[in-house]
């Protein structure tokens, strides 16, 4: 079968993270089964036609290189509020919708399957208007949290959804949250985008006092949360060292919270990082926390499950579905630094018990959310579809 995925995140080279779990699914299904195509936004320097491990891959073009600026850099959101933007964001979607059409009709393609309901599914929906070809819609989370926020959100997510087959939420928790938004009835089946084997690595033996944090330095992500509550322990006599990896429009407030705090000197900012080298970086600490809150579902925590790390998640969103709390891992209430504190040197004074909970998350990440078992539910997805 012939199956063209639409995203606007898409890993633009080896190593790239963008987009990075999207590649890893379609890497693993089988390739005598399923002929992969990926459409996915031109930016300056990459190659309007691609063959990377198998996979076709079409960058359309929307404006000249230097404006090409919406897709990659966790630029697109900030579109909705400028007037210049939202010309370009027009300029995008007409075509990527242009270019969605060319390439099913011109590669024959049996199965149409787009990742995020906006951009993706926003293309989809008027590019196979008068195609019979059935259309499946992974969901993730910052798509439906911007359409939400949205005055027409709910009229444009029901009017995309109209023509998709199957929507494909990342959690049970986003799928509510989509039901929330368009109302009940949608075929749906609960797939959580897979994490890469290259993170596996034996069971630790000792606790490392590092912390760790991945993510968009974004106000979603909290991660000021995790700062104070390591300011709440250093002040405790508890010292802690904590490495942040990422980058975004909070890392000037981070900075000068960790200041604040007293802690500026235990803390390092990596900036973002290739994501090859995100499983180097997790060996050399201890504890993950992802304290952010509407988390679609929280792929950074199971990275770190198999990596051997202990994890600590907010209460929140797709997180639940990771951890199953005191087995592999912790869940805290969100946006409490006090509990989160408490949560950190429980685990710091308990290490035999945390390492043993560590190595049941592994064992769990390993059997749920690796991508073999999740390409063969797509793959079977795909065939049910396809009859």
């Amino acid at each position: 079968m012939r199956v063209l995925y639409l995203t606007h995140n898409y890993p633009r080279f080896a190593a790239d993270p963008s987009g990075a779990f999207i590649e890893e699914l379609i890497g693993a299904l089988a390739k005598d089964e399923v002929e992969p195509y990926v459409l996915c936004p031109h930016a300056a320097g990459l190659a309007e036609r691609e063959k990377r491990h198998g996979v076709k891959i079409c960058r359309f073009r929307y404006a000249p290189d230097k404006d090409e600026t919406l897709a990659y850099e966790g630029r697109m959101l900030a579109a909705l509020k400028h007037v210049k933007s939202l010309r370009l964001l027009a300029s995008f979607l007409n075509a990527f919708a242009r270019e969605t059409r060319k390439i099913v009709a011109e590669e024959k393609i049996d199965l149409v399957h787009a990742h995020w309901l906006l951009p993706a599914g926003v293309a989809a929906r008027p590019a196979l208007a008068t195609s019979r070809v059935p259309l499946l819609l992974s969901v993730h989370g910052t798509d439906v949290r911007v359409l939400k926020g949205l005055p027409f959100g709910s009229l444009l997510a029901r009017w995309v959804l109209k023509r998709v087959r199957l929507i494909l939420p990342v959690s049970s928790y986003l799928r509510d949250r989509v039901f929330g938004l368009v109302g009940r009835g949608i075929p749906s089946i609960v797939l959580p985008m897979p994490a890469s084997d290259m993170f596996l690595t034996s069971a630790r033996k000792k606790l490392t006092r590092r912390i760790i944090g991945i993510g968009n330095l974004a106000r979603q992500k909290r991660f000021d949360v995790l700062v104070r509550s390591l300011g709440i322990l250093a002040r405790g006599k508890i010292d802690l060292d904590l490495t942040l990896v990422g980058d975004g429009p909070e890392r000037a407030r981070l900075e000068g919270l960790v200041k604040e705090e007293g802690i500026a000197r235990k803390v390092e900012f990596l900036g973002r990082k290739p994501h090859h080298e995100l499983a180097g970086i997790l060996r050399e600490a201890g504890v993950m926390v992802l304290p952010s809150v509407e988390e679609g579902f929280g792929v950074v925590l199971v990275e770190a499950q198999l990596a051997g790390l202990a994890v600590i998640g907010a209460d929140s969103g797709g997180q639940r579905e990771i951890i199953q709390p005191g087995e592999t891992g912790v869940l805290v209430p969100p946006d409490d630094p006090h509990a989160l504190a408490q949560a950190i040197k429980e685990l710091y004074n308990n290490e035999r018990k945390t390492l043993l909970m560590a190595k049941r998350g592994q064992q769990a990440a390993k059997e749920r959310f690796l991508a073999a078992p999740a390409a063969l539910r797509l793959l079977n997805i795909y065939k049910r579809i396809l009859g």
